[in-house]
């Protein structure tokens, strides 16, 4: 249930909500972007940013060394043309140090990737996602967005989760 809304949020869910353009908040609204530098393929439908790159929109919040955003062709457009514009997302990468932090969570870890085709977020090493006092740890989460169906993998080791229940503890987690 914690993973579900980490990611639906993250990248995915809100990336598809408008055809031309990421979306990072479910809320809509502008979308602030800054980086040490821009890139933009026009021919290749897609935009590089590095360095430092910071993406807000409302209260949603994504950070990474760098994002790489594909977007698929605009209908109607003539082959190695962009038809006045980027299409819809195809997908987004952030790798570095990922953080995507909005007011009810924080997620981390070194890439995260929006696949609209396979309808998957996947963010992959030392992934840690906080929400409230809940902390889950693992190395590799999955999502598939519309069934609604995440998957914490450990890796070499296990995954774990500390819940809360109520959101209060007066107890220590067990050694894992």
């Amino acid at each position: 249930m914690m993973f579900r809304s980490v990611f639906g949020l993250v990248l995915a869910a809100c990336l598809m909500a408008a055809p031309a353009a990421a979306q990072l908040s479910s809320d809509g609204g502008p979308i602030y972007v800054a980086s040490d530098k821009t890139e933009s393929f026009e021919l290749d439908r897609k935009v590089v940013l590095t360095g430092n790159v910071d993406i807000q929109q409302g209260t949603a919040r994504l950070r990474a060394d760098r994002v790489e955003i594909q977007f698929a062709a605009r209908t109607g457009a003539a082959p190695g043309t962009t038809a006045s514009g980027f299409g819809q997302v195809q997908s987004m990468v952030a790798n570095g140090e990922v953080f995507y932090v909005t007011p009810e969570l924080k997620a981390k870890g070194k890439q995260a990737v929006y696949d609209l085709a396979a309808d998957t977020i996947t963010m992959t090493g030392d992934v840690a996602v906080l929400r409230n006092q809940d902390v889950a740890e693992g190395q590799k989460l999955v999502m598939q967005v519309k069934k609604r169906v995440t998957t914490l993998d450990g890796g070499t080791s296990r995954a774990g989760m500390v819940i809360y229940p109520n959101g209060t503890s007066t107890t220590t987690p067990p050694n894992r």
